[in-house]
């Protein structure tokens, strides 16, 4: 019987599956599903290799029998690593970076950078996710639900126990039955948002259609939590240009946006420039090559998403459309624990591309890559690198970082919304 889903989602199931204690297999996965796995980030020897110690290359992949449930294990075989695959006969491109390292061409306009930054700056990074970039003005996902205090790091580190009451504790009677009978009135009918890319429709359209967004809607069913459980629970923040969930579009109702934070775009235009992107780009079609000769001049970032990820978090297969330039890099931090990333083509039939991101890696997405499908199913668990665990000499800051990044993974990506030189009106 011919399988319904397309490749990419198959490929999702395959490695998100969590119905028995093994890991999926990364090893031997059939073709029709996906490529081989690449980990162009490894250390050298296996014992440095916290995904090897963790047991991640330790099975082959199997067919599933019809019929037959599969068998609970808490086996962890560690195997032998898979050798790397044939970069040629894959497609991938060693290119000599600016700064005298090595980076991956692994698809269209996608560059690969692995271990760009070292420990200081991943402790560096970490500490500004959490205890910077969760700080007013930068919306968090949480925001909607709960009357967050600003210092929400500094009290997990300082005081986690202290209580967060939810928002719906501050209504009145009144406006507490009106919200509690469009709950129940919407209840199940929550749309599926199919929104034309930004870059075709235009500011103007973008502003137009959001013009009526009156945010979204709180949860009135929502408890009282502790900073500690809070801090778990945050999935995202947002940085400069506010991005609407909810519409999948930007929030053009002002014409400044909240600043991106300064250090982090230095660092962007940094990894930008030190890509010979005449060599990315060598034998693409005219059509298909953006104008990056410009971008060591004018590339600013000015909008990102730094997303939190618990071991059991997934994200699921999508494109980001929202920008109105769809072919300048989007920058992708990885920090704490590995991933398995998705990265396909425009069409979610095509097999994707596994790639294991691990702490301090470097993904620009650019040009035709930007309209490829990606995702994230899964986290790997105890892959958490030995320098980010904690030691004697750590501040009390650090120690609250890794505590919190010993059971997660941090990603960072920015990118930029209007070409350069638009000034968008509000």
């Amino acid at each position: 019987m011919t399988n319904a889903h397309p490749a990419f989602r198959q490929a999702e199931k395959h490695f998100k599956n969590r119905a028995t204690h093994a890991l999926p297999a990364l090893r031997n996965v059939p073709p029709a599903l996906c490529r081989p796995v690449l980990d162009l980030s490894r250390p050298d020897s296996c014992e440095d290799d916290e995904v090897w110690l963790a047991g991640w290359w330790g099975r082959a992949y199997e067919p599933p029998v019809t019929g037959q449930r599969p068998r609970k294990t808490k086996e962890r075989p560690r195997g032998e690593r898979a050798p790397h695959p044939n970069h040629e006969a894959e497609g991938v491109r060693s290119i000599s970076l600016a700064d005298g390292k090595i980076g991956y061409v692994v698809s269209d306009g996608c560059v690969l950078i692995p271990g760009h930054f070292d420990t200081a700056a991943q402790e560096a990074l970490l500490t500004a996710s959490l205890a910077e970039y969760t700080r007013p003005p930068n919306p968090l996902s949480l925001d909607t639900h709960y009357a967050l205090p600003i210092n929400m790091f500094e009290l997990y580190a300082s005081a986690p126990d202290r209580p967060v009451l939810p928002r719906h504790l501050e209504l009145d009677e009144d406006e507490r039955a009106s919200r509690t009978e469009e709950a129940q009135r919407t209840a199940g009918t929550r749309p599926l948002i199919e929104t034309a890319p930004a870059f075709t429709m235009g500011f103007d359209e973008v502003k137009r259609r959001n013009a009526t967004w009156t945010g979204d809607a709180m949860s009135l069913k929502a408890g009282t939590k502790s900073v500690g459980a809070l801090m778990k629970e945050i999935r995202w923040a947002n940085l400069g240009w506010v991005y609407q969930w909810s519409t999948k579009s930007y929030d053009f109702s002002t014409d400044t946006p909240i600043p991106f934070p300064p250090d982090l775009a230095k660092q962007c235009r940094e990894v930008v420039n030190i890509v010979p992107w005449d060599q990315v780009y060598a034998g693409t079609e005219a059509e298909n090559t953006p104008n990056f000769a410009a971008w060591s001049e004018d590339y600013e970032p000015d909008t990102g998403i730094v997303n939190f990820y618990q071991l059991n978090d997934t994200l699921m297969a999508h494109v980001d459309r929202s920008e109105l330039d769809n072919s300048r890099p989007l920058v992708s931090i990885s920090l704490g624990h590995a991933a398995l990333f998705l990265l396909g083509s425009g069409d979610r039939a095509d097999p994707p591309r596994p790639l294991i991101l691990r702490s301090g890696d470097v993904l620009i997405m650019s040009g035709r890559g930007r309209q490829a499908y990606h995702g994230v199913p899964r986290i790997l668990e105890d892959s958490l690198p030995a320098h980010l665990r904690p030691r004697e000499d750590d501040s009390p800051t650090l120690a609250a970082v890794k505590r919190w990044i010993s059971t997660a993974r941090i990603n960072v990506n920015a990118r930029q919304v209007f070409p350069p030189g638009f000034k968008p009106v509000a």
